[in-house]
């Protein structure tokens, strides 16, 4: 355990003083942007000059992807019920980042059992990240035969390396004898491999 807590301290060390030098690097060539070019003494033939202004490069100019809402775990090992498969993936993300293994693995389906994996195997394959950072993408939802189904884009940032993959939400379509647990969001199946 100490050996986790003393690694997520190196990353967020790290991740602190690169911070810190890319500030400093922006502040000193914003610092150079303040002064004025050379002026030449104006000839009578020569036409003012107007200095064109310059676009920033395409991939700059677009915005950033939105971070994942924060969301509120109320009670560790208990997933979400909200309706909204938003929601059920950003109290996962926090789970995640938190690294609250027994609740992320409960956002399977059966409580848990779906992964193929026991608490402990789960809490091994998981532990693995760090200090992760989830982002999770736009998703889309279909219906089909009972069920609907929830496709996400995920991508996990821990440290220097990045996990992407997919997350399928799944749950029942309000028919009638269907249990809490079938009507509540749960992870059916994902491509993402911590």
């Amino acid at each position: 355990m100490g050996t986790e807590a003393g690694a997520a301290r190196r990353w967020r060390m790290i991740r602190a003083s690169l911070a810190a030098a890319f500030a400093s690097a922006i502040a000193i060539n914003l610092a150079g942007c303040d002064r004025a070019p050379p002026v030449a003494a104006p000839s009578e033939s020569a036409a003012p000059v107007v200095p064109a202004l310059a676009s920033p490069p395409a991939d700059l100019a677009a915005p950033s992807p939105e971070p994942t809402p924060t969301a509120e775990i109320s009670t560790p090992g208990v997933p979400s019920a909200s309706r909204d498969p938003g929601e059920v993936l950003a109290a996962w993300a926090k789970a995640v980042e938190m690294r609250d293994w027994a609740t992320v693995r409960a956002y399977w389906g059966d409580k848990g059992a779906r992964s193929g994996l026991s608490d402990k195997d789960f809490a091994a394959k998981w532990s693995s990240l760090l200090d992760p950072r989830v982002t999770i993408g736009k998703g889309e939802q279909e219906g089909a035969a009972g069920s609907l189904y929830y496709t996400a884009p995920v991508r996990i940032i821990d440290g220097p390396r990045t996990v992407r993959g997919q997350i399928v939400l799944r749950r029942a379509n309000d028919v009638d004898g269907a249990t809490d647990e079938q009507l509540r969001w749960h992870i059916e199946s994902t491509t993402l491999e911590p």
